[in-house]
């Protein structure tokens, strides 16, 4: 190998050295340390020792003198091209076995003679380049060094050949007063041919965009064109050309050009600009777009402000906070406030009395003794908890409340009570933050059915309470609005059906599972594999109820289960969610169906040309999965064949668009990464986004579905959120009543634990921004509504122990009466190879169904996964905990996810024609590239620690103090790949590994965008630090597209319930029936009103569309429980049915011999058949809940000792009577039970228990 003589070698230790004692020592295990060096030229071969030229070296000069008078020989004329116009004679000179470098200059320190395309010569700013090469004309030739270059030129604009013809000049030919001098760029060195290789791509792409603006009319030329109409205008223009073929070709004929024109966009922007016309060019809106040379069409808002501005509600409850001083409250006007209070009636939301603090009066509740008089069903009662009690649950000073749900008479005269015990905001996951509220209280879902005796003799007296209440007096009686959940640590709306314990119904059976499913059903049953649970989709073919079994079809994965056969087959590129139709059947017991998934055909022409339907081309995110072949039988042999359609039974999963989609509001919205995985959901449609990033806006709008219904504005949310106070600019700002949805991710910065200071102002302003989410919230008054941060937000910070954000948070929401539920989403779990954690908040308007946390599709990573949780309740329990259950793949490693992705070695190039973007943000000077050379490559996950302590670095190349630490780490490659941030730093000792695992470079921004999940044609607008930053910035895509989903889940059973109207107009109000006390049990009874939801328009819809709506009932059905006999019928929905499109290749070839097996499905057995038939279509049952419990479930000892809300009483069972009538409702023995309930607080039942809770599994990173 020849080396540049200013190359640093790898210097390996001595004999007998204490460094080669280490180094043996490893190197005689299985995964040595090995340390490859690039063959692959980076500098000019000039400089590399012991070259030897082909020809002796000429000056420039005297080869100029040489071949000027071999060119007097040649008949010249005047030149004319591309509306150049030369006053002197032309002189081409052909350049052979040539080599492009930087040239050894001051302005070159640390590249000097690095090789380099042409098309670098000026952008993104003018560099000094030379080139080596052979200068000839005929046979004259002479070999020339360390030449100048001046300008390079392009020949091919406006021709009708493909191709295209460089030049350059060099600064002693610009000079010559007799010949108008330019060097023809021929055959390459053979070290250069991967430089000259993409300029000559690039710069017909350039030729090909110049062309295409040219014939368009001035002005219309936008980065959507290059979407889909410049390659079909490019294809029909060049049909027969070769050359053209060979160049879509390498780009891997792909369609969609606007990742490319934007990479190169500076290059085509240098080359319109030298043109003749070039002020039409000029003119195109393309530029602007991609932002070159800073130009933009949308114009940032320049108003700075200060503060973080709240509403006066919201800044209430974050005034005291550790960084209250930084926000500032700001009321609406008078018709913005009418226009919220008017929102916030129709929508069902509670109006809070004002009070004037100096006036107001402590709350008081008084509590009413029973004397003789019994107690009652429905009743609040109150009770002294037991000193041991106090203790366990923190700051519990006062009595207990509980909602007596049975009454059960006793010999003794007594009664013992079943109750739900009724939470204080103190009692909940919100016992840190400040309630405004100090009269609401919380029914929950914890009994004490299976706990000690309580009896009437333990109550001391009795609360009135108001249910639901329209309006809320700070100083009146309690009142009750919402449920909180234990299990989830989730406040959601207050229903009849809360006021009844699991324990009081009779228990959900594998029978009742089984009512829910059908033949022709995809599941998810369990099954083990090598020790370790995983779920496997098949098809219910038959429902046994009488031996609680099923008869399930199997089916099998193409790339796992039919490798070999899948080959013989000819197929390539297997998508993981690919599977196999066999003729084999299974009976399984019910308990092991999981849940359902989703599968649906597949033709074989789609799956050839790779055409997946969305969203079955997303590897099995979200449980989909298609189908296209089968296995069968000939001659003994099994073979693959594609399937013409499938069996008839199968309940294919075909996606149906919602009549309406939410208006979505987006604060924070960087790139777009949440918007846009929520967008593909189907249920919201982002119309309003908001960044103060100019490149982030512009990223948004390149990749929005419809720019021109987009109100994007690049400014502060301060800025916005005061014009929409004071109702300004009705055309930019979107009114109360025209957002449905509202999707932010605050900056994280404040809470990350990279930080060094979380007390700087810089600091203190990011973290004040977490209360702008709550105002735009209490402002807008959405459906629902989503928040994204970093899990370190839920940690609390050294010296405010008494204050968490996440707990201000969720008090904040709760007290506006919106449902709130918050869990950990780890990327890995959706399907992503990124080590990356983040806290979802979502919240939905009252009487909404709630967005759940997303299942999981992919399983925990092959390294064991720390446990981690939101934080601790009062009686120490933990909440918000990770869990861990059985999914239906394995992880995706960093490895898998960039496979395809070509090698660039040390990403010197910077230019990959099918991947315009795998290419490094910051590339690395020649020094930095020798040290990544030295970090060995086995084992896996070596870093400069390692590195250092074996001796393979030479002293020139060691660092100071990065001996430990992160510094120079390379990424597992069957592993994750750790967070990605706003800026790669292979030198930070706690950033995490951002190694290649395989090459000496840092990880590309292809590669980032990959383990992010952004999609490959989605253009990423700025220059490569910016484009860095808006990926690192982003919502992994796995994980939004996952709450996508977990939102049109939400949406859907609302529009299963009832249709509303889709304007403003109130048509009825009213709010939640629920049981009161019996003193206004009367007078409420006859309120069996429901609460109408409206998704508004914005004015220029409602000529567009018509008025579909979605219904959301105020009385939901909870199947299992009895309605009493003043409870309305709940309403029941009209069965839905969808009509199914009839395809020649499925629908209209289905025959009766469709259960003959795979063989009668394939496409050879459909060729032979008669007249095809047409299927009529099916009714769509209506969606029902999933189950998701595992029939081999276990309840761990650390779980059984968690501590619950209870009371200790007498372990004396006192004798019940028998009377029938004494009770509310039918029940079983709560002593002979054997479920146990335990408040743990995690979003599942789950086998796993997280352990090392004082451990992070990852680092949260600046965004």
């Amino acid at each position: 190998m020849l080396l540049p003589t200013d190359t640093i070698n790898v210097a390996l230790p001595q004999p007998g050295s204490p460094k080669e004692k280490t180094a043996q020592a490893i190197a005689s295990q299985t995964n040595h340390p090995r340390v490859e060096i690039s063959s692959q030229p980076e500098f000019a071969r000039s400089h590399v020792a012991n070259w030897t030229p082909p020809f002796p070296i000429t000056p420039e000069k005297e080869a100029l003198r040489s071949l000027k008078s071999v060119w007097k020989s040649h008949s010249s004329k005047l030149p004319t091209y591309d509306g150049y116009v030369s006053g002197r004679d032309l002189l081409i000179v052909d350049l052979h076995n040539f080599e492009i470098y930087r040239c050894p200059t001051p302005g070159n320190k640390g590249r000097a003679y690095e090789l380099l395309s042409l098309h670098y010569l000026e952008v993104p700013k003018p560099k000094n380049l030379c080139f080596d090469g052979i200068l000839c004309i005929g046979s004259t030739k002479h070999y020339v060094q360390k030449v100048s270059i001046q300008d390079a030129s392009i020949e091919g604009y406006g021709d009708e050949e493909a191709g295209v013809v460089a030049y350059v000049r060099s600064e002693l030919a610009s000079k010559d007063s007799g010949y108008d001098i330019w060097y023809r760029l021929r055959k390459p060195g053979s070290d250069y041919k991967r430089f000259h290789g993409p300029f000559l791509w690039v710069a017909q792409l350039a030729k090909h965009v110049v062309d295409y603006m040219v014939k368009r009319p001035a002005g219309s030329v936008r980065l959507n064109n290059f979407r889909q109409d410049f390659h079909g205008r490019l294809v029909a223009q060049f049909s027969q050309s070769r050359e053209l073929r060979q160049w879509h070709q390498a780009f891997k004929n792909q369609v969609d050009f606007r990742v490319a024109v934007h990479a190169y966009i500076d290059y085509i922007y240098h080359q319109a600009f030298n043109l003749p016309g070039a002020k039409k060019l000029l003119a195109h809106p393309l530029w602007s777009e991609c932002m070159v040379r800073g130009l933009t069409n949308i114009k940032p808002r320049e108003r700075v402000i200060e503060h973080t501005l709240a509403t006066p509600d919201v800044h209430e409850c974050f005034k005291d906070m550790y960084f209250g001083n930084k926000i500032r409250a700001t009321a609406a006007t008078s018709r913005v406030k009418a226009e919220q209070e008017n929102r916030k009636r129709n929508l069902g939301f509670a109006r809070a009395l004002s009070v004037t603090p100096s006036v107001s009066a402590p709350f008081t509740p008084r509590c009413k003794e029973y004397g003789k008089s019994p107690i009652k069903v429905g009743h609040i009662v109150a009770l002294d908890p037991h000193e041991a009690d106090r203790r366990l649950w923190k700051n519990t000073n006062c009595e207990w409340l509980a909602y007596v749900q049975k009454v059960e008479p006793l010999e003794s005269g007594n009664q013992r009570l079943y109750v739900l015990w009724i939470y204080r905001p103190r009692d909940t996951n919100i016992f840190k933050a400040k309630y405004p509220f100090d009269n609401e209280l919380f029914l929950s879902d914890n009994c004490n059915c299976s706990e000690g005796q309580l009896l009437s003799t333990h109550v001391k007296g009795r609360y009135r309470v108001d249910w639901s209440p329209t309006t809320i007096d700070r100083t009146g009686k309690y009142f009750i609005r919402q449920t909180y959940m234990t299990q989830e640590s989730a406040f959601v709306t207050l229903r009849e059906a809360h006021k009844t314990c699991s324990c009081q119904n009779r228990k959900l059976s594998a029978l009742d599972t089984l009512d829910s499913y059908q033949p022709g059903d995809s599941v998810y049953i369990t099954k083990t594999v090598h020790r370790r649970k995983i779920l496997e989709p098949a098809v219910i073919r038959r429902i046994d109820k009488s031996s609680n079994t099923v008869t399930l079809r199997k089916l099998m994965r193409l790339g796992r289960d039919c490798k070999e056969l899948a080959t013989k087959a000819g197929r390539t590129n297997i998508a993981p969610n690919e599977l196999v139709l066999t003729n084999e059947y299974e009976e399984v017991e019910a308990a092991r169906i999981q849940r359902r998934c989703k599968i649906r055909f597949v033709s074989k022409k789609d799956v050839l040309r790779e055409e997946i339907p969305f969203p079955y081309n997303r590897g099995g995110a979200g449980d989909f999965w298609f189908l296209s072949m089968g296995i069968t039988m000939s001659f003994d042999i099994q073979k693959l064949v594609f399937l013409a359609k499938l069996p008839s039974y199968f309940r294919e999963e075909l996606a149906t668009p919602l009549d309406q989609k939410l208006k979505g509001l987006s604060i924070f919205s960087g790139g777009g990464s949440l918007d846009r995985g929520l967008e593909e959901g189907d249920a919201v449609e982002f119309h309003t986004v908001i960044d103060l990033s100019p490149t982030a806006i512009q990223t948004q709008r390149a990749n929005s579905r419809d720019p021109t219904k987009m109100c994007l504005f690049c400014g502060s949310v301060d800025h916005y959120l005061q014009d929409a106070l004071a109702g300004r600019d009705p055309h930019l700002i979107a009114r109360i009543g025209e957002v449905d949805f509202i999707a932010a991710g605050s900056p994280c910065p404040g809470f990350s634990a990279l930080q060094q200071d979380f007390l700087s102002l810089q600091s203190l302003g990011n973290a004040s921004r977490i209360s702008t989410f709550c105002s735009y919230v209490d402002l807008f008054r959405p459906l629902w509504g989503m928040l994204e941060n970093v899990v370190n937000m839920a940690s609390t910070r050294t010296g405010f122990e008494d204050q968490n954000v996440l707990s201000q948070v969720v008090a904040c929401l709760v007290s506006m009466g919106y449902q709130v539920n918050q869990y950990i989403m780890d990327a890995w779990s959706y399907g992503s190879a990124q080590q990356r954690s983040r806290v979802l908040l979502t919240i939905a308007a009252p009487g909404l169904e709630p967005v759940l946390h997303p299942k999981h599709t992919h399983s925990r990573p092959y390294e064991e996964v720390a446990g981690r949780s939101l934080g601790m309740l009062p009686n120490g329990q933990r909440f918000g905990e990770r869990e861990h259950y059985p999914t239906p793949f394995p992880h995706v490693s960093a490895g898998e996810v960039t496979s395809d992705l070509p090698d660039i070695g040390k990403g010197v190039v910077q230019t990959c024609i099918p991947y315009p973007d795998h290419r490094l943000s910051r590339p690395h000077i020649s020094k930095s590239r020798a040290l990544l050379e030295c970090i060995p490559k086995q084992p896996a996950g070596c870093g400069y620690k390692e590195a250092y302590h074996l001796g393979l670095i030479p002293p020139l190349l060691q660092k100071n103090k990065k001996e430990t630490g992160k510094a120079f780490r390379r990424i597992k490659e069957k592993g994750l790949v750790p967070t990605v941030t706003t800026d790669i730093s292979p030198q930070d000792s706690r950033n995490g590994a951002c190694l290649h695992w395989l090459q000496d470079r840092p990880i590309s921004i292809m590669e980032a965008r990959r383990t992010q999940g952004y999609l490959d044609h989605e253009p990423i607008i700025g220059d490569l630090a910016q484009q860095y930053v808006i990926v690192g910035n982003g919502v992994d895509r796995k994980v939004s597209f996952a709450l996508g989903l977990a939102l049109r889940n939400a949406v859907e059973k609302n529009t299963a319930r009832r249709l509303v109207s889709a304007t403003l107009q109130r048509t009825e109000e009213g709010v939640i029936a629920i049981s009161h006390d019996e003193e206004n049990d009367a007078k409420r009874r006859s309120d069996s009103s429901k609460i109408t939801v409206q998704i508004p328009k914005r004015k220029d819809d409602v000529k567009i569309r018509s008025q579909p709506s979605v219904l959301i009932s105020a009385k939901p059905r909870d199947r299992g429980n009895k309605m009493s006999s003043t409870t309305p019928p709940p309403f029941q929905p009209p069965e839905l049915t969808e009509s199914i499109k009839t395809t020649t290749a499925i629908l209209s070839r289905l025959s009766k011999a469709v259960t003959r097996g795979v063989q009668a499905l394939s496409l050879s057995a459909t060729l032979t058949s008669s007249t095809p038939k047409t299927l009529p279509a099916r009714n769509k049952r209506a969606r029902e809940e999933d189950s998701s419990k595992d029939s081999d479930k276990r309840v761990t000892g650390d779980e059984m000792s968690m501590p619950r809300k209870k009371l200790k009483t007498d372990d004396v069972t006192p004798r019940r009577l028998s009377s029938s009538g004494a009770s509310a409702m039918p029940v079983e023995n709560a002593n002979g039970s054997t479920q146990i309930r335990h408040t743990r607080h995690s979003g599942l039942s789950v086998d796993f228990v997280p352990k090392n809770w004082n451990k992070k599994p990852e680092t949260e990173h600046s965004r």
